[in-house]
């Protein structure tokens, strides 16, 4: 039972971590909310070292940083993808890509076969995602801008994927922590703006940015603990499944947050989405 919730735990914070940031980033800056989110995840995961800093290194700091700097570079874009983008279809696109890079990155490096599933949830895939694009949510689109937005920031995450494969099990609370030093770091080659741009004019950013960047960095810190937790008590298989709610999930959660109501079509890809998620999982 521990598993299950952890991993539904799981699903929903890291809907919620990007659409926050989206939220964050259309009332004021992905600037501004790549630092807020960072310096409140990276609170969090300090606290959490002091439990856990038997197995604190050198080398898996390194890593965790290079990790960190390597994903950090995603956030802003998924921030401005669901910023202004539909979360009907930012959200399937990120969570497919970044699927899909893993799966090539186990055959091609740890010489794993490919599933003869493989296909199957390919094109179910692209059969969701042709859907989704279809007809937009009420009061966003989806943009070619939001589709590459999306697709190089599932690039960047698949990257500090690939170097969390270097840390073993009982590392993994210090390799977060530096994870989220490299985040921080990546934060401050982008300097905060104290104003939004709207259109041709300069508009005072909204106070009320600042609890919304803040909450995506909880959402994102709580998605990294609750998957470390969801592994370690449920076999891979099973968390991949529960994951594969995500787009899903983020699509309720977009229709309060981001006032975005996904139509019949927009349900349909999703569907298709979680299904070659799932196909995946089981294979």
């Amino acid at each position: 039972m521990i598993g299950e919730i952890a991993s539904f735990s799981n699903a929903i914070s890291y809907a919620f971590s990007g659409i926050l940031g989206g939220k964050s980033t259309q009332l004021s800056s992905w600037r501004n909310t790549l630092r807020g989110s960072s310096l409140i995840a990276l609170a969090i995961i300090s606290i959490v070292l002091l439990f856990n800093f038997e197995s604190f290194t050198l080398r898996v700091l390194l890593i965790g940083v290079a990790a960190g700097c390597i994903g950090g570079l995603g956030l802003p874009l998924i921030y401005q993808a669901f910023a202004i983008g539909s979360v009907s279809f930012v959200s399937p696109v990120t969570t497919l890509v970044q699927t899909f890079n893993l799966i090539l990155f186990a055959v091609i490096v740890q010489n794993e076969r490919l599933s003869f599933a493989f296909p199957i949830a390919a094109a179910l895939g692209v059969a969701g995602i042709f859907a989704c694009s279809r007809t937009s949510s009420t009061g966003a689109g989806a943009s070619f801008h939001a589709f590459i937005l999306s697709v190089l920031a599932a690039c960047f995450f698949s990257g500090f994927s690939f170097l969390m494969t270097l840390i073993e099990s009982n590392e993994i609370i210090p390799a977060l922590f530096g994870c989220r030093i490299g985040v921080l770091l990546v934060s401050f080659i982008y300097s905060p703006s104290r104003s939004k741009k709207d259109g041709d004019h300069t508009q005072e950013a909204p106070k009320n940015w600042l609890k919304f960047a803040l909450l995506s960095g909880v959402c994102e810190m709580t998605a990294n603990l609750t998957f470390m937790l969801a592994i370690a008590n449920l076999e891979l298989s099973k968390v991949g499944i529960i994951m594969a709610s995500v787009p899903a999930i983020a699509a309720i959660i977009g229709i309060k947050l981001m006032n975005q109501k996904p139509l019949a079509i927009n349900w349909l890809g999703i569907a298709a989405t979680c299904a070659a998620l799932i196909v995946i999982a089981v294979a």
